[in-house]
């Protein structure tokens, strides 16, 4: 599939007056999302994992009386040990919501430095801190792991809530201080896989993946009993992501709707340059479904779903990608044990 034409198609056949009344009539009411899948297919005895939220993009597009999406971020608990991957907004509530004290999050990984991954990562890392007060061990540390911009996010975040942090290390006797308890470590995007962490809990892997000119990448996850691959935000040209996803069990990838956002935008009077960056740097259906079909994975989750709306069903997300992709589609929901 030629897909720098279909997005010149979407581009040039998006028309005011035709996207409201489209718009309109596929969005003509609040709809309750689907109930969530019953049964966890995925997480085992030792591993569970948890959507703490679904919603992709730099901004919060809901229907009233629909359910609410916080921003994109996972949940990994393997052997109690808790791993978050991407920080989207409300993901620290969501955490506490899914049945976590903060101070259990052990690590937190970014794909990239977009706020919609990362905004409440100071909120994570300082409320697990203080949460871990009463009874918290007293060595405790947590490990954030991700590629450029990470190092200067915290920096600045640290510098920014000096004030409340040194009342919390003084008089509220807060320990161990915060600079020993927030341990970052940035680096370069790698254009082949390399090992970011590792014991006998989790091996986590990382390799560049292309979106726009913000450095990105996605995330290999094995525990002793599921091999997951993440893609966080990426195009559909431009790395080796489908390579690095081979072999895996499960797939996490983000879907836009181009066609949707498009008509929706345009008749907005978005900036075409923004509407080409989210089609551009996005994956639509048919190129997650061959992702998926090519890596050879036996389950697709549907995750930072473009538009974020809850209006449009689970059943209208796969019947996007089923024509490209015959494995079991799971769309993703806030609180879901996949």
């Amino acid at each position: 599939m030629n897909h720098a034409i279909s997005r010149r198609t979407a581009l040039k056949s998006a028309a005011g007056a035709a996207a409201t009344a489209g718009l309109a009539k596929m969005l003509g009411g609040p709809a309750p999302a689907a109930a969530a899948e019953s049964t966890p297919v995925i997480s085992t005895e030792r591993t569970k994992i948890v959507i703490l939220g679904s919603q992709g993009g730099q901004n919060l597009t809901q229907v009233t009386g629909t359910a609410l999406r916080c921003g994109t971020s996972v949940l990994i608990d393997v052997d109690g040990f808790v791993t978050v991957l991407d920080c989207g907004c409300g993901s620290t509530h969501r955490i506490a919501e899914a049945g976590y004290d903060l101070n259990r999050v052990n690590k937190v990984l970014i794909t990239h430095c977009h706020a919609d991954h990362i905004i409440d990562l100071g909120s994570i890392a300082t409320l697990s801190w203080s949460s871990g007060r009463n009874g918290g061990e007293p060595d405790r540390r947590l490990k954030i792991y991700g590629p450029t911009g990470v190092d200067a996010y915290m920096r600045h975040f640290r510098k920014g809530l000096a004030m409340s942090i040194a009342d919390q290390e003084g008089p509220l006797g807060q320990v161990p201080t915060f600079d020993k308890y927030a341990r970052w470590h940035e680096f370069k995007p790698p254009r082949k896989a390399k090992k970011v962490y590792s014991d006998g809990h989790i091996d986590i892997r990382t390799i560049r993946v292309k979106h726009g000119s913000v450095p990105a990448v996605g995330y290999r996850i094995r525990t002793p009993d599921v091999d997951m691959v993440f893609s966080g935000d990426r195009g559909a040209v431009g790395d080796t992501f489908p390579q690095f996803a081979k072999g895996a069990e499960v797939l996490f990838h983000e879907i836009i709707d181009e066609d949707l956002v498009v008509r929706t935008l345009t008749a907005q009077g978005a900036a075409p340059t923004f509407i080409e960056h989210l089609i551009n740097d996005h994956c639509n259906p048919a190129t997650v479904g061959q992702v998926a079909t090519e890596a050879g994975v036996g389950t697709l989750v549907l995750n930072h779903l473009i538009p974020g709306n809850p209006a449009l069903t689970d059943d209208y997300w796969r019947a996007l990608v089923a024509p490209h992709y015959s494995g079991r589609i799971i769309v993703a929901k806030d609180l879901m044990v996949v």
